[in-house]
Order: C-alpha cells, then sequence, then structure tokens
C-alpha cells in the first residue's frame, strides 16, 4: 500500500525553500580557494585567460537552461512560468543585442586581457580549451535543469541564483586588482556585466528562484526533488570553482 505524500502549505513550502536557498553560504561552491586567490591576487595574462574561458563556458548556457525549466513547467504554473520568461528577457539585454549579458561578459574578458597584454585581445580567439570539471557543469547541469521532473530543474535554478549573486561580488571585487590597467572611469565602463547583476537583476532573479520554487512544491516528495537538484548543481559548481584554482595556482581549499 502507498503511502500518500505530505501536503505541504504555501507558507511552509516557501519557507522550506528559502532556507535550502540561503544553505548556499555554507557549500564549498561560495567558500572556495579560486575566490580567495582571484580577490587578493592579481594573476597573470595566460591565467587570466584560463578564468576567462572556463567562466564564460560555464555561464553562456544560462538562457538554454532556463529554457529547459521553462518546457517543463506545466501551463497551469503562471507564477513559475511568468518569473522564468522574465529572467530569460533579462539575460537577453530586454530585447537589446548590444546588451545581453554574455556579450557584456566578453567584452569586459576582452578588454581586460588586451589592457594585460598590451595589445588588442578579441576574447573568440583566446584558447577555447575548458577543464573537464566545466564540461561536467555545462553537461551534467544541462540533464538537471532538463529533468523530467521539472522540481529537480527548479532545484537547480535555485541553486544557480543564490549562488550567481555572491559569485559575482568576489569576481568583482578580484577585478578590481586590474584596475590599474584602465583610465578610472574607463573600468567602471567595462565592468557593466557585473553591475547589471549586482545591482539589480541576480537580487530579483534570487526571490524569483525562491517563489517559482515554491509554487511547485506541494508535498514532501517535490521538496526532495527540489532539493535533488539543488545540491547537485552546487555540487557540479564547487568542483568547478576548485579545479580552475587548482589551474591557476590556488592551494587546495
Amino acid at each position: 500500500m502507498t503511502t500518500a505524500a505530505t501536503p505541504l502549505d504555501a507558507h511552509a513550502a516557501e519557507k522550506h525553500v528559502l532556507d535550502l536557498a540561503e544553505s548556499v553560504y555554507r557549500h564549498p561552491a561560495l567558500n572556495n580557494a579560486f575566490y580567495d586567490l582571484w580577490r587578493s591576487t592579481e594573476l597573470p595574462a595566460d591565467k587570466v585567460e584560463t578564468v576567462a574561458r572556463n567562466f564564460y563556458a560555464q555561464v553562456s548556457p544560462t538562457v538554454n537552461r532556463l529554457a529547459l525549466v521553462f518546457l517543463r513547467m506545466s501551463p497551469d504554473d503562471l507564477v513559475a512560468r511568468s518569473e522564468t520568461v522574465e529572467n530569460i528577457n533579462d539575460e537577453m539585454g530586454n530585447g537589446d543585442p548590444t546588451k545581453v549579458h554574455t556579450v557584456l561578459l566578453k567584452n569586459f574578458f576582452s578588454a581586460l586581457l588586451s589592457r594585460i597584454r598590451g595589445h588588442e585581445v578579441d576574447f573568440d580567439d583566446i584558447d577555447p580549451t575548458v577543464l573537464p570539471a566545466t564540461q561536467r557543469l555545462v553537461e551534467q547541469g544541462a540533464a538537471l535543469f532538463g529533468d523530467e521532473n521539472v522540481r529537480v530543474g527548479c532545484g537547480a535554478l535555485l541553486a544557480q541564483e543564490w549562488h550567481a549573486y555572491a559569485q559575482l561580488v568576489h569576481l568583482y571585487e578580484g577585478a578590481r586588482n586590474y584596475l590599474h590597467h584602465f583610465a578610472l572611469e574607463e573600468f567602471h565602463e567595462h565592468c557593466e556585466f557585473f553591475y547589471i547583476h549586482i545591482g539589480a537583476a541576480e537580487k530579483e532573479h534570487k526571490l524569483h528562484a525562491v517563489s517559482s520554487s515554491a509554487a511547485l512544491c506541494r508535498d514532501e516528495e517535490d521538496l526532495a526533488a527540489l532539493e535533488h537538484g539543488f545540491n547537485s548543481y552546487l555540487g557540479l559548481l564547487a568542483d568547478f570553482w576548485q579545479e580552475l584554482a587548482d589551474a591557476v595556482g590556488a592551494p587546495a581549499a
């Protein structure tokens, strides 16, 4: 005889999801050797290229991951679907192709590498090779976001969004180590990718990820699926940052 899953009220679901989201701050995905190194040291150009290529590779499929989750959502899940579409729209520059977030990120890395090397560098011309952990993050991340159980995908999305805000704060603080390569105002002009996220987008995406996930969790089984997606994606992120730390010479955490 099958035991029915324990139903949840909306308040209990949202509290559980928020508690889960906030656990990211105690996870190695946000407490790692790479962040410590990046914030404290100016790396040589070859190492910055490694960071640029791998970081871009792991964030560039963001819209695709969001779309995978959206496609798994029921047409009746209006809150989750609406908030996911808004997230996609933000990532796509609200319809302006020059403001697409991946374009802004490429522009930042192109400018940074050009200044460090002392000659023009186009991001698309640097070595496209990525680390094994980066490839796993991209491939296994896509599987989580596109899981048949949409709650697994929403758990991965919750991990992505709650990791992303703090991640970008760490990366921006490290980018300031290279400020002396630029005129002051020019440096800040090239940091638009960071300011868009830190100033508004990621804060809103964090809230949306909680409300979207909570709206889909109606019993304990739903929460278990959400937690599986959340913890699995954070594990991939932690492995990514540790392997990147090893590649650029940081000691193990």
